[in-house]
């Protein structure tokens, strides 16, 4: 008699309570399962992956080669998971039977989840064949630089003998800077018939914190497994953050029978700079029968800005090849939905699936905080064979804001120049009001018609992401070759982090002053007067070369004049500069014959804001 598998999270371990089949054999047992982490298209399965943290690592039995019973499990990252603390990442397990035909009772055994994953309060699958109908989605969110591995222990029912004990291992390790993560759609094995069938697939890259990352580069695509193709085989992205500016589309018509495991490597540069790599399972196989297909539009991660935006999420279900299913319903409770998600999922059903058939699930997303995460929704249908089978769903989300670039100038003020001697330099840096990441900046100021003594060693200026710190920088210069002032405006567009254009200014005020003097000239140079004469003299100040300076003071001379000369007791001017009069009045009426000069010592400010002295000489002699 039939005893079914259920499994159970308690403490955070998933624990087998009882399994067994009626429709096994006689011979038939519960048994640990096979894992396979990569296949070919033909032959046995492959022990491990490679991807950017290593090897994915399997335990394997006693046995080299799994039976036609074997089970293969498939993480959706080839290699080691990787997240920066504080951020999240989901990761699936995609099980399917290595021939197609359908093994009963899988469920998890005696797995323990580490501390910072999270899991279903319950995982089970009555059924497993080929496609998305057995997926186990996890979630890792590291509060702490970590390393480690999750160990996965399941079971299953084989329909011929006992496949060895096996369980999968994946290592996790929490990292300094961020990750780039590849979030494929739809989850779990891709299906499509053969000859008339076809299935899109997506996928979106992001980054765990939102912070960018940029240069993001694959391999492997201009050698696809046959019936995979794309249209943009040199895929590449400049920047990678939130929502779906970076997405790649495959497509899998198969021509042939056939599965396998298509593993995507991928090259990009983190947040700090460093060079990193990743890489993404996509388990596949051909079916004979009509497969329901779950296609979310807007497609990639859904954005929404927090506490102002809405954003209506479509899920359109359909079948790979147009044959007709019926009676989907969905499998997930009404309070699965995370926070900032609505939608009636109690009340959801399409008694036909097929193409055009119109069956879509209407969600919105109107997020109040600063979250991001995973909706995981699971769905059942029969197939148009009359199979009842399960499919899952993720779709990937998160909350952004309406932020501003800001771009300050350091030093700060007016910029003040001495032409021909000093030469400041300025630095521009962008960064955003909250923290979060902008993308896409763009200097639209042409730095080739700066203002006169105005140059950066950037020909151009973008940065494909801002966040915070110096890293988007503009470095310009001011070498003046002439006494000038005004304001350099730089202007900049830019995407914020909800995806808006949005552009800014910033304005520079300026100086280029001269290292000026300031020259007393008497009128008339020399004097030479008879006694009982009165002879006025006109001393006027002006700078050499007719730029400003200012706090004239005649300091020295006026109040012990020699004989016979007079003028006011103290003189001053507060600027001096060409056509600013600047003069002093003396008056020489001698009574007596004498000789001598009048020495007048003056101090002042320059037009570079230098203190300086000067002194004015006048020769004079007074005859019977």
């Amino acid at each position: 008699m039939p005893i079914f598998l259920r499994a159970v999270f308690g403490l955070s371990t998933l624990s087998l309570l009882a399994g067994c089949n009626f429709d096994a054999g006689s011979g038939s047992s519960i048994s640990i399962g096979s894992a396979t982490l990569s296949a070919s298209s033909s032959g046995p399965p492959v022990s491990s992956v490679s991807g950017s943290g290593g090897p994915v690592g399997l335990t394997t039995g006693t046995i080299p080669t799994p039976p036609v019973d074997a089970v293969n499990a498939t993480p959706s990252v080839a290699g080691t998971v990787s997240v920066t603390p504080g951020a999240t990442q989901t990761i699936t397990v995609a099980f399917t039977s290595a021939d197609g035909r359908p093994v009963s009772g899988l469920a998890l055994s005696n797995t323990t989840l580490p501390p910072d994953w999270r899991g279903p309060s319950s995982f089970a699958c009555p059924a497993t064949g080929s496609g998305n109908n057995c997926v186990l989605t996890l979630t890792y969110a590291p509060t702490a630089l970590e390393t480690g591995t999750l160990n996965i222990s399941y079971v299953y029912v084989g329909d011929n003998i006992s496949p060895p004990g096996v369980s999968l291992s994946i290592p996790f390790t929490a990292t300094v800077s961020n990750n780039v993560v590849a979030t494929p759609a739809p989850v779990g094995q891709i299906n499509a018939a053969v000859g008339t069938g076809a299935q899109s697939v997506s996928i979106n890259f992001t980054t765990d914190d939102g912070n960018a990352a940029t240069g993001l580069t694959l391999s492997g695509l201009a050698s696809l497994p046959a019936g995979w193709s794309t249209t943009t085989p040199g895929f590449s992205c400049a920047i990678i953050s939130n929502g779906s500016g970076c997405q790649l589309v495959l497509n899998y018509a198969p021509k042939a029978a056939g599965s396998g495991t298509l593993t995507l490597g991928y090259g990009y540069t983190d947040a700090s700079g460093t060079a990193r790599t990743g890489a993404v399972n996509l388990p596949y196989s051909t079916t004979a029968d009509g497969t329901v297909v779950a296609t979310v539009s807007p497609t990639g991660q859904i954005n929404a800005v927090q506490k102002m935006g809405t954003q209506p999420v479509a899920v359109t279900f359909t079948t790979d090849d147009g044959q007709a299913a019926t009676n989907l319903s969905l499998l997930s409770a009404p309070t699965s939905l995370p926070a900032g998600w609505s939608g009636s999922l109690s009340s959801f059903m399409c008694a036909t699936v097929s193409t055009g058939s119109g069956c879509q699930l209407v969600l919105t997303y109107a997020p109040t905080a600063l979250t991001s995460g995973t909706v995981s929704l699971n769905y059942a249908y029969t197939t148009p064979a009359g199979v009842y089978t399960t499919g899952s769903l993720n779709i990937p989300y998160a909350a952004t804001t309406n932020d501003n670039v800001v771009a300050t100038a350091a030093p700060s003020g007016q910029i003040n120049a001495i032409v021909g001697e000093v030469s400041p330099n300025l630095a521009v840096t962008f960064t955003t009001d909250d923290a979060r990441t902008a993308t896409a900046l763009q200097l639209t100021t042409d730095l080739a018609a700066l203002p006169a003594g105005w140059a950066s060693s950037d020909s151009s200026f973008s940065c494909a992401g801002v966040a915070s710190g110096a890293t988007c920088q503009l470095p310009l210069t001011y070498a003046p070759s002439a006494a000038d002032n005004g304001t350099m405006t730089l202007r900049y567009t830019y995407l914020n982090n909800a995806g808006q254009s949005k552009s800014g200014s910033l304005n520079v005020p300026y100086r280029a002053t001269t290292d000026d003097t300031i020259v007393g000239t008497p009128s008339p140079g020399s004097l030479t007067v008879t006694t009982g004469t009165s002879t006025p003299v006109t001393v006027t100040f002006a700078t050499d070369d007719g730029n400003p300076a200012t706090a004239l003071s005649v300091t020295s001379g006026l109040s012990a004049l020699p004989a016979g000369w007079s003028a006011a007791g103290t003189f001053a001017c507060s600027s001096v500069s060409a056509g600013t009069a600047c003069q002093l009045a003396l008056s020489y009426q001698p009574t007596n014959p004498d000789s001598g000069t009048v020495s007048l010592g003056f101090t002042y400010t320059n037009d570079s804001g230098s203190a300086k002295i000067g002194t004015v000489l006048i020769p004079y002699t007074a005859t019977p």
